[in-house]
């Protein structure tokens, strides 16, 4: 497994992403219904984890665009 550097912005973002999901949850255990703003709110803080995430992941390097030149 690998190991992930919690630093303070990662943290952040996974502790938003737990205060909207917790309600949901919730809801979904008490078959109360989740509607269909939870759900955006979800999705939107996972797309927030997933790109903190993506920001302290290495980053392929840049190959240079070589451009065909017409004879």
């Amino acid at each position: 497994m690998n190991t992930l550097d919690l630093d303070s912005g990662l943290g952040a973002v996974l502790d938003f992403v737990r205060e909207v999901h917790n309600p949901i949850s919730q809801a979904i255990t008490d078959r109360k219904g989740v509607t269909a703003t939870d759900c955006a709110m979800l999705s939107g803080a996972v797309e927030a984890l997933l790109n903190a995430i993506d920001a302290r992941l290495p980053q392929p390097e840049a190959r240079p665009v070589v451009e065909a030149v017409a004879a």
